[in-house]
């Protein structure tokens, strides 16, 4: 402290990063803007394995998301979400964490050392060679996924690798590797922060990109989305308003008859056939939603 200065030495001064609620908080976000800019330095890359994750899925492979800790996290909650979003079976894209169900809510310590588990948990999924092993870790050592990874890639599926480190264990093991280098933490060592936001965008790019891909998206809509519940109605409901030029209460009535089956509802209306006609249109193209709207 200066000379007379009465104030305790140990307590927290405005302007101080590391105490300032607010400064910290403009540090935290300042790192997520790098996050950001990461990510967008390797679209490119992040586009090809969008296209090449998308070939696996339309040759009858499925996707899996293997990672420990956050990197598992993210990746079991990005899976979750596609089914009702996309309209696709949950098994086509799952996540698998070090650690099991457990370590979805609590910390499983000691689990992602384990390699020999990634590649017994990459088995029991039932991985074939047509299907995708996409491993996350900010470090890109993480042995739990390097073991996924190797034994995915071992029997010809395609390996990703999402990391952080450029040269890192698990990029030299896989196909493709998406190398986001977001540089130090704010809280040092923390990979769950802006490493963390990272590998949120990046999975929401690459499923969202692979799901559009496959013609599930349409006009910026999500043509295949399930409305599940009152909101999702609501919403399936405002989807075929806003691309048909449809009032609301015909939307919904069209619905009810599709048996909430959007794509259903959307292909009948717009080509003018019924519903059975409508789902043998869509069948014809492989469920690729897109396609049926826009070829007559």
């Amino acid at each position: 402290a200066r000379p007379g200065d009465r104030r305790d030495p140990a307590r927290p001064r405005r302007g101080d990063a590391l105490t300032d609620t607010l400064a910290l908080l403009a540090a935290i976000h300042e790192a997520d803007l790098e996050a950001v800019r990461a990510v967008g330095r390797i679209l490119p890359e992040v586009a090809h394995a969008a296209d090449e994750i998308a070939a696996r899925l339309d040759a009858g492979g499925k996707w899996i998301n293997a990672g420990a800790g956050t990197s598992g996290r993210l990746g079991v909650l990005d899976a979750s979400e596609l089914p009702p979003t996309f309209g696709v079976p949950p098994r086509l894209v799952t996540g698998i964490v070090a650690g099991g169900s457990e370590a979805l809510v609590h910390a499983v310590e000691g689990a992602e050392d384990d390699e020999a588990q990634g590649a017994e948990d990459v088995k029991m999924a039932g991985v074939t060679a047509r299907d995708v092993v996409l491993g996350i870790a900010a470090s890109g050592a993480t042995p739990y996924v390097a073991g996924a990874l190797r034994w995915g890639k071992g029997i010809g599926a395609l390996a990703v690798a999402l990391v952080g480190v450029p040269g890192s264990r698990l990029a030299s093991i896989a196909d493709l590797a998406l190398v986001v280098e977001t540089g130090p933490e704010v809280l040092r060592g923390s990979t769950r922060m802006k490493a963390g936001t990272a590998q949120k965008l990046v999975l929401n790019m690459l499923s969202t990109a692979v799901m559009a891909r496959r013609g599930l998206v349409w006009r910026g809509e999500m043509v295949a989305m399930r409305p599940t519940n009152a909101k999702l109605k609501r919403r399936a409901i405002d989807i075929l308003g806003r691309l048909l030029a449809l009032p609301p209460e015909p939307a919904e009535r069209l619905l009810v008859k599709a048996d909430w089956e959007l794509p259903l509802a959307l292909v009948s209306e717009r080509w003018s056939l019924p519903l059975e006609k409508a789902r043998e249109w869509i069948a014809a193209r492989n469920g690729n939603v897109a396609r049926a709207l826009e070829e007559e």
